[in-house]
């Protein structure tokens, strides 16, 4: 029942807007005089045009905004911002990448889209030793910008993924067992608040706010630069392997999950196993596994957890010594292929060396889920998939050291596995709560097989990953600081000016 409502609430939140009111039409008018012509194109225009089809998931550009705004500058948001407080009723969302596939996140369907486009990139200082690094764009523009300065930061794992989300919810790199999550190297953002002041907020000056701003999204205040940790970067090795045989692709899901405990003593491996279930009878085979593979150094280590994993030959291989942009630009080239509408869902789990199939029987678990679902011809191109990313008690220890984040990680806590569970590939938008029901199912099988697992046991303390989750997901909820970072929310926000009208996951 609960969940029946949490749904319904949650399409009642992205439907209501039929068509623009009056006076979202006024505010769009205000905001168009106040700013240059240019910041706010005609929808028939090709920046406009542009700007729609930059999403990932097809289901996202029919979302048609009343106005998009454009901004260039932190004063022009600000401007923004002190119009939209004229007009409380007016809703509005702020688009950074537009790699999430949540409808109502970085959508404004009939409401005001401030895209943040065209303030992208990054520049670097040798004297602070910090990037400071814009909201706009994809991660291939800040990695590109900084690697000709020889450093960079810790950001998306794909460099298709857009920058602002992935910093300010959180974000795995790479790089996280070495320096934290993406969130945690960020010492200073400029953002605009709810009020429409430009403020700049120092980790060092103001370490709860900071805490909180590290994994609450947009709830704080639209950020238009963030002041983050700098680090060298050599050539690295790394790139993709694929495995088609069922007996391969367990071997690959057992040792990747032994490596999440047993790699804490080379802190420099990292690795992703992500696999895809397809349509019987489709045009791509039942199931793939594809390994993203990376070590901070010229080539891999010969012995050890990656070593095993590396020993299970594959069908295609393309990790090689290279920079560390055309790693990750090689990574998302796919995925930005993929021109379809797109769900995602997480999930967090322990790490149970009593359960050592624990991925493989997750694996099967959706299998069996699809096969009703996938069987349908019309479904021919649909697939769903689960990426295992590791979470180590030794990014959690890193994440402590550098002041933390709204997760709460801390190096005594137990090794996780973070799920995304990934659909996409349909073509009707009758669909998509179809195969949203899928990773629904999924996630209750698990909340239940947790508990068998694991004896009923509740000291495990498991947070979601707001970077991956869905909609419907109260990711602030799992939060062990939740109450405290709402009262800060509240406190900076007291009309509910973003938690009320900016969409996103909310305290």
């Amino acid at each position: 029942m609960m969940m029946l409502k949490a749904l319904f609430t949650g399409l009642l939140a992205i439907t209501a807007h039929a068509a623009p009111t009056s006076s979202t039409a006024k505010a769009c008018d205000d905001i168009a005089n106040a700013l240059p012509q240019d910041r706010t194109p005609h929808r028939l225009s090709i920046q406009y045009t542009s700007e729609m089809l930059d999403y990932w998931s097809v289901a996202l550009r029919s979302q048609d905004p009343a106005c998009m705004i454009l901004p260039r500058t932190a004063d022009e948001v600000a401007t923004v911002v002190r119009i939209l407080n004229q007009y409380p009723d007016v809703h509005f969302a702020v688009k950074s990448g537009g790699h999430s596939p949540n409808l109502g996140h970085a959508t404004a369907k009939d409401g005001v889209l401030i895209s943040t486009a065209e303030m992208k990139g990054a520049t670097y200082s040798a004297e602070t030793g910090y990037a400071y690094v814009k909201p706009g764009g994809e991660w291939n523009d800040v990695i590109g910008d900084l690697e000709i300065q020889g450093v960079t930061v810790l950001g998306g794992r794909l460099g298709v993924v857009g920058v602002g989300g992935l910093l300010l919810q959180g974000g795995l790199s790479f790089l996280s067992a070495q320096h934290g999550m993406a969130s945690d190297n960020i010492v200073e953002w400029e953002m605009v608040t709810a009020n429409g002041t430009v403020r700049r907020v120092k980790a060092s000056e103001e370490p709860e706010l900071a805490v909180a701003l590290r994994g609450s999204g947009s709830q704080f205040g639209i950020v238009t630069e963030f002041v983050v940790r700098a680090y060298p970067r050599p050539p690295i090795w790394g790139g993709m392997r694929t495995y088609t045989n069922k007996k391969k692709i367990d071997e690959v899901l057992a040792a990747a999950y032994r490596f999440t405990a047993e790699n804490k003593d080379d802190i420099k491996a990292a690795i992703i196993p992500a696999t895809q279930h397809f349509a019987p009878g489709g045009p791509n085979g039942p199931e793939l596994l594809v390994l993203y593979i990376f070590y901070d150094g010229p080539e891999p280590p010969r012995d050890g957890p990656l070593a095993k994993i590396l020993a299970i030959k594959p069908d295609t291989d393309s990790a090689k010594e290279q920079s560390y942009a055309s790693f990750l630009k090689a990574n998302g080239a796919l995925i930005a292929l993929d021109q379809s509408r797109q769900q995602f869902r997480t999930f967090t789990l322990p790490y149970l060396p009593g359960v050592p199939d624990m991925s493989i029987q997750i694996q099967e678990k959706l299998s069996e889920l699809l096969k009703p679902v996938l069987s349908n011809p019309l479904r021919l191109t649909a697939r769903c998939g689960i990426g295992f990313q590791p979470l180590p008690a030794v990014i959690a220890a890193e994440s402590k050291k550098r002041g933390g984040n709204a997760m709460g990680l801390d190096g005594d806590d137990l090794d996780r596995v973070v799920l995304e569970l990934v659909c996409s590939g349909w073509t009707l938008p009758g669909d998509d709560e179809v195969m949203a029901d899928v990773t629904r199912s999924l996630v209750k099988w698990l909340e239940a097989k947790v508990a068998e697992w694991t004896g009923g046991g509740t000291s495990y303390y498991l947070p979601l990953f707001m970077n991956d989750a869905a909609w419907d997901q109260d990711v602030m909820g799992s939060y062990r600081g939740y109450e405290e970072f709402k009262a800060l929310q509240e406190e900076a926000d007291p009309e509910g000016f973003f938690s009320g009208r900016g969409g996103g996951f909310v305290y």
